[in-house]
């Protein structure tokens, strides 16, 4: 009941009325009288208290009114605020400004070809500078600053002379004055970095100095392009380089122009590439689609005729599969070993056209006895960075599998087959590709058939045919031939006569015919088939020939072909590791017992350029965050760098899977 009577007390608001609200509270109805409603003392106080404050709360303004009231004074100026607290006498006073300001510059050259300015790129010494500068210095003074930076003593990266080129500088964002300061650049272009460019361009009847490369061009110094869009490939001859001619004779279509020559200029020419005698020169070769550029360290470079038809490569093919050796093939062959090396000459290929760019290159010769470095073009047009014997030894490899799926057959050993497409000059080519790899690198191509190799090296062969054959043919046929050898009659016979049907057998083969029925089609196969190759590339492979004698063919191939075993040797730990480091060198040893032959190949060429076994692997152990966790390598040195972060082998061996099945490797490091 009294419950009842305190609800309808705080519904009814009307219980204010029992107060006078003005500086005190004053209650109208005396405690005895408000016994009656409320009989507890504590509901009494409690209700009297809560009177008293709804009766405040009505008549005074809230707290946050009261805020933002004061807010309002202070953002109108009122009066009664307090005083600001920074003093009058100190406004104006530039104590505490800064004298130095931050700015970038860069580089940016004239590009004659495309008739406009170019940046510089870092790697070619040129990239964006910071600079901390006063405030007081002019765009003159930053000129000065910007000359010594981009060209240090005068001089380029690129070995290119400062006095040879006029230059100012410019501005993307906004445009300025030799007189303008730092500071009035910044307070003009409200900018928050100012940048400035060195422009340069070569002075009027100045040509770039013999040796030195064009800072947008990642060739080496003096390229001379030439370029025929009805031709996959054109040749440059070159040759005289001691004579005394100030002019480059150029040969198309078999008129002559003569003149000096500007080196960006672009003449089509037909001839075969000869390197010179000189033994400072240094020739760098762009083999590409439609092009094939020279370039010399010599300031003259002159041109010759053949002076007889047998200079020029030979059209026709012999019809009795005895090709002509070319005049001096089988002596530079065979002295290529022995000979001091002639000019260096640097091939630069485009990844994915390797065999048709080496092929190109290597038509000549004389190539055999030259020091050739590879450089490889992206398909984005840029050269890789990397150089060096992993590069050479990544281009062999990506060479002779491209030669495998293009020009061979066979499954587990491969023979070249006769394409109407490759005539002598072009099998040639590809045997001095196989010399230059021997004799560089080291490459061996183990994948053709030993009975082939023995007869273009040895003229004869001791191998077994039947065996060969068996890594010839499919897994299928190979099954069924080897259960008949085992068991002839347990052989379903039309699986039998389909297999030697396939590979044109004229007889029906009994148990005791069918192994000398097999030999004879291995030897119909591997040796009768590619006979004419075998011919092109015997008078060049003669150097290769006298090393390899023919009953250690075999076993020298096998121990070129890489297993799980073998390649765990080549491993070199380093002699003290850490838990970490114990555990990633586990974790590399069970990935590589674990994956398949074609797998094991891309790990060696991912760490050494080389898909057979030849140097040992240095193993490094390194620190990287998560983000940038992955196995490195460096071709030259064959080191693999493996970080020491992996949680689990699934993870170790998932970076690895997805490094070995991408598509591309990139040779970022010189």
């Amino acid at each position: 009941m009294h419950v009842d009577v305190l609800m309808h007390l705080f519904i009814d608001w009307s219980i204010l009325h029992f107060f006078q609200i003005d500086e005190t509270v004053i209650p109208l109805m005396t405690d005895s009288d408000l016994a009656k409603y409320i009989p507890k003392v504590g509901d009494r106080v409690s209700t009297v208290a809560f009177c008293r404050q709804a009766a405040l709360s009505q008549e005074s303004p809230s707290r946050k009114e009261s805020i933002l009231s004061r807010l309002r004074q202070r953002l109108s100026g009122g009066e009664g605020m307090p005083p600001k607290k920074r003093s009058s006498k100190l406004e104006g006073n530039t104590n505490g400004k800064h004298k130095v300001r931050r700015l970038e510059v860069g580089w940016m050259d004239y590009d004659e070809d495309e008739e406009r300015y170019k940046q510089v790129k870092s790697a070619n010494g040129g990239g964006t500078r910071h600079l901390s500068v006063e405030k007081d210095e002019t765009v003159a003074d930053i000129k000065v600053m910007a000359e010594n930076i981009f060209f240090p003593n005068g001089c380029s990266k690129k070995k290119k002379r400062l006095s040879n080129y006029s230059t100012h500088m410019e501005s993307s964002q906004i445009h300025i004055n030799v007189s303008n300061t730092v500071d009035e650049l910044y307070n003009k272009s409200k900018l928050k970095m100012l940048r400035l460019y060195l422009c340069t361009k070569m002075k009027t009847g100045q040509q770039p100095p013999v040796g030195v490369e064009d800072d947008h061009t990642t060739s080496q110094p003096s390229e001379v392009d030439l370029t025929d869009q009805n031709q996959a490939v054109e040749y440059l001859l070159v040759e005289n380089r001691n004579s005394e001619s100030t002019y480059h004779h150029f040969i198309n279509d078999g008129a002559s122009t003569s003149g000096n020559l500007e080196l960006d200029e672009t003449l089509p020419w037909d001839g075969l590439l000869t390197l010179g005698e000189g033994e400072d020169s240094h020739a760098v070769i762009f083999v590409g689609e439609g092009r094939l550029d020279v370039t010399e360290d010599e300031p003259n470079l002159e041109t010759a005729i053949p002076e007889k038809e047998d200079d020029a490569p030979s059209e026709t093919v012999d019809q009795s599969l005895s090709p002509p050796v070319l005049a001096g093939e089988a002596d530079v062959s065979a002295q290529a070993l022995s000979e001091p090396q002639s000019s260096p000459v640097t091939l630069i290929v485009r990844r994915g056209h390797c065999l048709t760019d080496m092929i190109n290159a290597f038509k000549d010769p004389k190539i055999v006895a030259s020091e050739v470095c590879i450089k490889m073009r992206l398909p984005n047009g840029e050269l890789e960075q990397g150089e060096g014997s992993g590069v050479l030894r990544d281009c062999l490899t990506e060479f002779w599998m491209d030669f495998y799926d293009s020009c061979t057959l066979g499954v587990e050993v491969k023979v070249p087959f006769i394409r109407h497409d490759f005539q002598q000059e072009e099998w040639q080519a590809v045997a001095r590709v196989f010399v230059v790899g021997w004799k560089q690198a080291g490459y061996f191509p183990v994948k053709l058939a030993v009975p082939f190799l023995e007869e273009v090296l040895c003229d004869s062969t001791t191998s077994s045919f039947k065996d060969s054959l068996l890594l010839y043919v499919s897994h299928e046929e190979r099954s069924i031939l080897e259960k008949a050898l085992e068991d002839f009659n347990s052989v379903d016979t039309d699986e039998l006569l389909d297999v030697l049907d396939a590979h044109e057998c004229k007889q029906v083969p009994t148990e005791d015919t069918l192994l000398p029925v097999l030999s004879q089609i291995g030897h119909k196969v591997i040796i009768q088939a590619p006979m004419y190759v075998i011919k092109c590339w015997r008078p060049v492979l003669v150097s290769v020939a006298s090393l390899l004698p023919p009953e250690g063919l075999h076993h020298f191939i096998a121990q070129k072909k890489p297993t799980a075993k073998t390649v765990k040797a080549l491993l070199k730990f380093p002699e003290e590791m850490t838990a970490a480091q114990s555990t990633v060198s586990r974790y590399l040893k069970r990935y590589i017992g674990e994956i398949d032959c074609k797998n094991l190949q891309l790990f060696l060429r991912f760490c050494t350029g080389s898909d057979v076994l030849d140097k040992a692997i240095l193993i490094v152990f390194i620190e990287t965050t998560n983000f940038l966790r992955r196995p490195q390598s460096h071709t030259c040195g064959c080191v693999l760098k493996l970080p020491i972060g992996y949680y689990s082998y699934p993870d170790f061996r998932s970076e690895f899977n997805n490094i070995l099945t991408s598509s591309m490797w990139v040779m970022d490091v010189v």
